[in-house]
This record gives structure tokens, sequence and C-alpha cells, in this order.
């Protein structure tokens, strides 16, 4: 069983997209890594895109039940704000097959490269 984390989901969102953005800064400023560093890089990569593909369906989730329990969509008709969920819920789940096809994707670089890098 995972621990809870006491952080709110868009803080940790948040803090995964710093580190991308580092990331990138240090790849764009042509800053060296080992080819052991850049699969371990491509590596942590995949997990965080298959992650992020595992916690979409689960935010739609949670945005249904906000709006039976009347948290979100109270300016709204009720056909309004299911079409406005319904629309969300149809970006999160494009979102999760790109997330999904990105960690696919990530999984053959990383194989490759240590091919490449064995050889």
């Amino acid at each position: 069983m995972s621990p809870k984390s006491e952080e709110p989901p868009y803080l940790l969102a948040a803090q995964a997209g710093t580190v991308v953005r580092r990331l990138y800064t240090r790849l764009r400023d042509d800053e060296p890594a080992s080819p052991a560093d850049l699969c371990r890089t491509i590596g942590a990569l995949q997990r965080l895109a298959d992650d992020l593909a595992n916690v979409l369906p689960g935010l739609q989730g949670q945005l249904e039940e906000s709006l039976l329990a009347g948290q979100v969509g109270a300016g709204d008709t009720p056909g309004e704000a299911w079409d406005k969920v319904s629309e969300v819920g149809y970006a999160l789940a494009q979102a999760r097959t790109g997330g999904l096809l990105l960690a696919a994707e990530l999984r053959v670089s990383q194989r490759t490269l240590g091919e490449l890098t064995s050889s």
C-alpha cells in the first residue's frame, strides 16, 4: 500500500512540472549527461507519463462526484453542467491516451538507448 501524500494534488503536479522544466533548461543549455544518466532520465519520464495516464481517470471521477455534490456547476443548468463535465472528461481521456502512447515510446527509447550504451 502506498502512503498518502499530505500535499494537495495541484501542488504535486506543479512540482513535477518544475522538475521537467529544469530538465528542459539543462538540455537546452547543452549540459552534458552520461548515457546512463540519459537512460535513467528517460526511465523516470516514462514512469511519470505512466503515472499521469493512470491518475487522469480518477480526476474525472472526482469531478463527477463534485458535480453530484453540488460543488461545481452551481451557476449552470444541470444539462450545461453535465455538458461541461463531459467536455473535461473527453479532454482527460484524450490526455490519458497521449500519456499512454508517450510512456510506450519512452520505454522503446530507453530500451534502445540501453542497447546502444551496452554495445
